[in-house]
């Protein structure tokens, strides 16, 4: 393998805070060897290292995105894309072109991206609507935040779906006053759909994918967790360990809990490219949707407080069949409600099992109360700063109550509380640079004419990289390997401007310079 001594370089090792003393990195079979001078990089290398001069730039670990949906992602390079359609015209002409440009026939048609909150006219957003376009066709398209599926009256038909259906537990199916089926199916409604979705063949996903971890490397990214199918992860997997262009932690669905006990697959075990996380759990729904369990009513709908997939005894239960195995749990929860509940089991399981790594997943909400029992739980938190840009309008709509306690990243980082940041793609950008503008200035939009949103809650440029590197890597038990230029840690790293003195506005538009991975530059706009 080629050694790459990196020099004239402004080094992050992200375990001090600044700048290392050191201005060169010695990368020696993939691994790193040595920070030093240039000269005594030299010295140590056993062959010729090609030296890289990256002119006073920025080196720091490669970054890792603690929650995505990467296959999903990928998939949408086939799928219709529904993203800031934000009128019934636009969804219109959107899908009579995606119509008018498909060749395939006889497979579902998927996507999404609609936002009801945003739409001009929302009443619309009916099966109807779809039928227009496609009558022969089922289509499925899932909302923004995918809690919830627009499908068409085939799709509807197909998965056994009519006006005497009852709704499932913790899921919705939404009716019109004739009780009749709108279209509209939420949480587990939406998720009954799989079985009966075609989806594309495994040789196309992998292509898709393929190209998507390219993406990826233009962003820094060298590792991702996510939070897929069994057919996804065997995707990833073989990509991750066959070609080595991405690492992946794969948290893997509740359904498959039993087979995963059988097999004696344990939590955070695997390699340094595939490994197993926790079993993903969901305790709540989303903002968007309406299903986000609060402790008080949704604005408009009496009653509507969310939906509490399980009580606090029922995750302490699961979780406890999960510890006995060597499992975690990693689990959504979005709703002050369901936050509440999730640390009663965790500080419960804490008590038996102290040494699996228990994480909370997005942690929209908090209560000031529950964020020191959050620490004495020990559990880590994925959370995903981008979320917070397109999510103010709706928090001051529909929890105005809590709005005050809304993506606490300062509260939660002067705890001490392990953290790590993601994404949530597709559901919003995988770009890491707009969630660290976020997490920096916590403006609508990330619009940077826009005040800063509930301000003491905005972190620093310093905690925001931390967020994405060690701190994301302490999310998958990689950080004694992985997270932090340090030597006999792999050579996972990514060239930047300085961007110590520029304005935050930087983080808007910045991009990698050069993505290694392993050792290998995967990426460079020099080389």
């Amino acid at each position: 393998m080629k050694n790459y001594i990196f020099t004239n370089a402004l080094i992050f090792c992200m375990e001090n805070q600044g700048p290392s003393i050191h201005n060169s990195l010695l990368v020696k079979d993939g691994v790193i060897s040595l920070l030093g001078s240039l000269s005594e990089c030299q010295s140590a290398s056993s062959s010729n290292a090609e030296i890289i001069d990256i002119g006073g730039r920025a080196l720091l670990p490669a970054f890792t995105d603690t929650h995505t949906h990467f296959v999903e992602w990928a998939k949408l390079q086939l799928q219709v894309d529904l993203v800031d359609c934000n009128t019934i015209a636009s969804i219109k002409e959107r899908l009579a072109s995606f119509r008018d440009a498909r060749q395939e026939s006889g497979c579902w048609i998927l996507g999404g991206g609609w936002d009801a909150n945003r739409c001009d006219r929302p009443e619309l957003i009916k099966r109807d609507l779809l039928d227009e376009y496609f009558p022969h066709i089922p289509v499925a398209l899932y909302s923004k935040d995918y809690h919830s599926r627009w499908c068409n009256s085939l799709a509807l038909k197909l998965a056994g779906i009519s006006s005497d259906t009852p709704d499932p537990a913790g899921g919705k199916i939404w009716r019109n006053n004739q009780n009749e089926p709108t279209g509209i199916v939420s949480e587990t409604a939406s998720e009954a759909l799989d079985k009966f979705i075609e989806q594309p063949s495994a040789e196309q996903i992998s292509n898709l994918v393929r190209a998507s971890i390219a993406t990826a490397h233009k962003l820094g990214l060298a590792a991702i967790h996510s939070m897929e199918s069994e057919s996804s992860a065997r995707i990833l997997s073989t990509l991750a360990n066959e070609e080595r262009g991405i690492r992946v932690c794969w948290h893997f669905p509740l359904e498959l809990l039993d087979e995963m006990i059988e097999k004696g697959r344990r939590s955070y075990e695997g390699n340094e490219w595939f490994k197993t996380g926790g079993v993903k759990v969901f305790a709540d729904g989303s903002l968007g949707s309406r299903t986000a369990a609060v402790d008080h009513s949704y604005p408009g709908s009496e009653g509507n407080r969310g939906i509490l997939r399980y009580s606090e005894d029922e995750l302490y239960e699961l979780g406890v069949k999960a510890a006995r195995a060597g499992i975690s749990c990693s689990v959504h929860a979005i709703g002050v409600r369901a936050v509440r509940s999730v640390i009663g089991a965790f500080l419960r399981l804490k008590g038996q099992y102290p040494n699996l790594l228990q994480r909370v997943e997005h942690l929209q909400s908090i209560l000031p109360e529950d964020i020191q029992r959050l620490k004495e739980s020990s559990a880590y938190c994925a959370m995903q700063p981008i979320h917070l840009a397109n999510d103010i309008d709706m928090i001051e709509e529909s929890w105005s109550p809590i709005r005050d306690y809304a993506y606490s990243f300062r509260s939660v980082k002067e705890q001490g509380i392990p953290f790590g940041f993601g994404s949530d793609s597709p559901i919003e950008t995988i770009n890491p640079f707009q969630g660290i503008y976020c997490a920096l200035n916590r403006k609508k939009g990330n619009d940077p004419r826009q005040p800063s949103w509930l301000p003491w809650q905005r972190l620093s440029a310093w905690d925001a990289l931390h967020a994405y590197t060690l701190g994301a890597a302490k999310g998958s038990d990689s950080h004694h390997y992985a997270g932090s230029l340090r030597p006999g840690k792999v050579a996972d790293m990514i060239v930047l401007e300085d961007f110590t003195n520029l304005p935050d506005e930087y983080w808007l538009e910045a991009k990698s310079l050069l993505t290694m991975i392993g050792g290998r530059v995967v990426f460079s706009e020099w080389l």
